[in-house]
């Protein structure tokens, strides 16, 4: 068949991070229909708010190194564009089609998706102008019907594939893990460039101790699990979960002269350096992570100044930290798991439990104890 009439296939997504699940589909995806191209296709930037992806240019040089190092590597006919950067914008699927019928006029065209995409495919931006252009190529993965459906119509390819998927692979790179469904070429390129977090965690080792690290790792840990109900990003729960004790450990002279000069604004910072020095931490952590990691979100930055007593008025995520930091799996008192277990069911009243347990405690010590906490418990008997 001449090129002209060969199918072209393109594979758009986030590829963040690329996977083994995106290369089975691919490689599938070549043996059934032999097409003349089959073109990665990088978004830039992605319709979903509530997602960060790291930058295109980091998530291509991925993609290379992956394809480098696999089989696909040496067929001329795989190919990666950057059609959608180069328009520096969110470009929805129905763009991308358009872009490649015409440069490939005459060829039958697929778009290539996992099965689990099927189901909200009537969600996407203009689907009928999609499937205007293209025909669906779509590979089964567990748990998600292959129905034919005469109003979203679909090639299926022959196999079962894996159920990669990439929140959950993020969340687990977040944390400093090594998932099994990311391959080396990509692990190598993450560790060199400090992505997802690496960078953070390693400037993070050399500021606290490393028992200290695996409770900041715990608490980033639960903050991804309860994160999605709450509609929380993740990477803000992982980032604010991982700093949220980054000043811990300093010496108390150190804490206080860090307090001093960049909370000054603190409104109970003589207080605090009086009479609960060791709560100095939070408002010094949340300036850390702006001048040190260079932190600027005001949601992230909040989790970690209030994390210790709380406020009144605190947003989801500082709420979040706040639960997590008391509860994590690390902590050994047996109120934790309580309220860890809780936290699943009923994350609200694991929040109310969570100010209960740090004020009793507080109350027991017999020493000062933090206005904000009283407030936050006094707004919450309110509701």
């Amino acid at each position: 068949m001449p090129d002209g009439k060969r199918p072209i296939i393109v594979y758009g997504g986030s590829f963040d991070p690329p996977h083994k699940g995106h290369l089975a589909l691919a490689s599938a995806a070549l043996r059934q229909l032999k097409p003349a191209a089959l073109y990665f296709v990088p978004g830039f930037r992605t319709p979903f708010r509530d997602s960060d992806p790291a930058p295109f240019s980091d998530r291509k040089a991925m993609l290379e190194a992956v394809l480098g190092h696999s089989a696909l590597g040496f067929r001329p006919e795989v190919k990666i564009s950057s059609f959608e950067a180069g328009r520096r914008r969110v470009v929805y699927t129905w763009e991308t089609l358009e872009h490649f019928r015409a440069l490939h006029p005459g060829a039958p065209l697929y778009f290539l998706l996992g099965s689990d995409c099927l189901a909200g495919f009537k969600r996407w931006r203009r689907w009928r102008g999609i499937l205007k252009h293209a025909r669906l190529l779509a590979g089964p993965r567990p748990g998600y019907r292959m129905d034919k459906r005469p109003d979203v119509p679909f090639t299926a390819l022959e196999g079962v594939f894996p159920r990669a998927s990439s929140s959950g692979i993020r969340a687990a790179l977040f944390l400093g893990k090594k998932p099994a469904q990311v391959p080396e070429a990509a692990l190598n390129l993450i560790k060199k460039r400090g992505l997802y977090l690496a960078r953070e965690r390693a400037i993070l080792s050399r500021l606290i101790t490393p028992h200290r690290m695996r409770h900041s790792l715990g608490t980033a840990e639960l903050a991804l699990e309860l994160a999605p109900a709450l509609g929380v990003p993740a990477r803000k729960a992982a980032i604010a979960g991982l700093l949220h004790d980054c000043a811990r450990d300093m010496a108390p002279r150190e804490l206080a002269a860090c307090a001093a000069d960049l909370c000054s604004r603190e409104p109970l910072l003589g207080t605090l350096a009086k009479e609960a020095p060791a709560l100095l931490h939070a408002c010094a952590g949340a300036a850390l992570a702006r001048e040190l990691f260079g932190v600027r979100d005001r949601e992230i930055l909040e989790a970690i100044r209030l994390h210790a007593a709380g406020a009144p008025g605190m947003g989801a995520l500082s709420r979040l930290i706040y639960v997590c930091d008391m509860a994590c799996r690390n902590r050994d008192f047996s109120e934790a798991a309580l309220v860890r277990e809780l936290a699943a069911k009923d994350f609200e009243a694991a929040f109310r439990a969570a100010n209960y347990v740090k004020l009793t405690h507080a109350f027991a010590g017999g020493g000062w104890v933090h206005p904000d906490s009283v407030s936050l418990w006094n707004s919450l008997q309110e509701k």
